[in-house]
């Protein structure tokens, strides 16, 4: 009976209103970033995460190199030796992320000035693309002879501390880098053989380099990490003209860097993947030597690289979108919740939770990140505050009826009719039972009623049945 009125499409606007508040909790919640980490840590999980790019590989200077060459940095003659080596298989570009900032001088065993010999590596090979910051550049004798200079920094981590793009114009770099660009695409460059200049729309929406249209989100281009570990090379096989592939080299996108652990070039990424010791992640001595979502500099670089060649680019839900998202199924789920039976309400929430991260979760892997965080929490406290709502609305109903029934009969009789679910339950449901009644008449009632007042007759009535009432509850009547 009481139910009856749950379902009323009169009041649905309530319940709407009350999922409409919990939406707009959640955008005050957004707004002020309470959740910006968990948000930021739960969006990372969306990264597709494809398939190591063919055209890339790697030259990494590991610890089985640093067993066998002694402890680095090196003198710059390895870094010619292995620049000659790499040029001689012509590769596409070679992007040399090791900080040149340092001179060696002549080896003392063999008598060689090793900086000329590096010198002279760089400018014959012709395609050697040099990193700097801008603290750390390349000493003149190489930075004049390279193919390019850029900038190496990544994005400063986001609220998760983990980095999850690169700037595409570095906010400081060194002198040397007279393009102002990182070097991941002056690497792009001379592997694509793009020449026009890099323009970034006004807005910073995004970026044009070439046939690329790159979108940036917050001034910096998402990085499509890779899931795995892409074609490699160890620097000391390198070192030694004995890459065990060499056509992994030919005609790719060669990316020379540390992996050492202690080299300081470790990051924490958006993407957590298993770092298996047979890969040569860490080394024999630290089998557990990283985090599932660490990697190396050198190979998010690579992963920079790949994003663009590929373009397999990472966009973000637009902040209006996500505003529109929490208010639209706020108010839908607040006013189904009010609509609906309480078991299926609460069916119908978990089902459309369920749709919506499947649905995020497809879009992740087409390279969309959506809200996994304000909107499913704008759900669940919609469908919270429409069920608080509901049973206020139930309450006050069932103690309406009881209230009023409860002057005529007895209250538990009362109470159990504010408790159907409908009058068709009291209509079509009874029960048997063998009853006494008795017919009561005031003697002279009609004759005395003609004479008196209607207040009079009123108040007369009340004490009777006052009276009366009293003693028929009194015996379960």
């Amino acid at each position: 009976m009481v139910r009856d009125r749950v379902g009323d499409w009169r009041l649905a606007w309530r319940f709407a209103l009350a999922g409409l508040l919990g939406g707009l909790l959640i955008l005050a919640l957004s707004s002020i970033g309470l959740v910006e980490s968990p948000f930021q840590a739960a969006q990372d999980q969306l990264f597709p995460g494809p398939a190591p790019d063919p055209n890339l590989a790697f030259v990494e200077v590991d610890s089985r190199s640093q067993k066998a060459l002694g402890t680095f940095p090196w003198q710059n003659s390895y870094n010619a030796r292995v620049i000659n080596y790499l040029a001689k298989l012509h590769p596409k570009v070679i992007l040399f992320d090791i900080p040149l900032d340092h001179l060696t001088g002549v080896d003392v065993e063999t008598g060689e000035k090793t900086d000329d010999l590096l010198t002279t590596a760089i400018r014959s090979a012709g395609n050697v693309v040099l990193v700097c910051t801008a603290d750390v550049a390349p000493r003149p004798e190489f930075s004049t002879v390279a193919a390019a200079i850029g900038d190496r920094n990544l994005a400063a981590p986001d609220a998760a501390d983990v980095v999850r793009g690169a700037p595409l114009r570095p906010q400081s770099t060194c002198p040397e880098n007279e393009a102002d660009e990182p070097a991941f695409i002056q690497a792009l460059r001379l592997a694509t053989g793009i020449s026009s200049p890099l323009k970034i729309a006004r807005d910073g929406s995004s970026a044009q380099l070439g046939p690329h249209n790159v979108p940036l989100v917050d001034d910096q281009m998402l990085i499509n990490f890779t899931r795995g570990s892409a074609k490699a090379c160890s620097y000391v096989d390198a070192y030694n003209s004995s890459c065990p592939d060499p056509s992994l080299i030919t005609n790719h996108i060669v990316v020379v860097g540390t992996k050492l652990i202690d080299g300081g070039d470790v990051y924490s990424q958006a993407l957590s993947f298993p770092h298996p010791y047979e890969a040569g992640f860490c080394p024999p001595s630290r089998r557990d030597c990283m985090q599932p979502n660490q990697n190396y500099g050198y190979r998010i670089l690579g992963y920079a690289i790949s994003t663009v060649l590929d373009d397999r680019y990472v966009r973000t839900q637009p902040h209006s979108s996500t505003l529109l998202a929490i208010l639209l199924f706020a108010i839908v789920v607040g006013l189904w919740v009010y609509l609906l039976s309480l078991r299926t309400a609460m069916v119908f929430t978990g089902a459309v939770l369920i749709l919506y991260y499947g649905g995020v979760f497809v879009l992740g892997q087409q390279g969309y990140l959506s809200d996994p965080v304000y909107t499913p929490i704008a759900i669940v406290l919609a469908a919270t505050f429409s069920l608080a709502a509901r049973y206020v609305l139930e309450e006050r109903e069932r103690r309406k009826v009881e209230r009023i029934f409860g002057r005529y009969v007895d209250p538990r009789i009362a109470q159990q009719l504010a408790a159907s679910r409908s009058v068709e339950e009291i209509i079509s449901k009874g029960e048997r039972k063998d009853i006494t009644l008795l017919f009561v008449d005031i003697r002279g009632f009609t004759a005395m009623s003609e004479a008196m007042a209607a207040e009079d007759v009123q108040a007369v009535i009340h004490e009777y049945l006052e009276e009366m009432s009293t003693l028929i509850l009194k015996w379960s009547g």
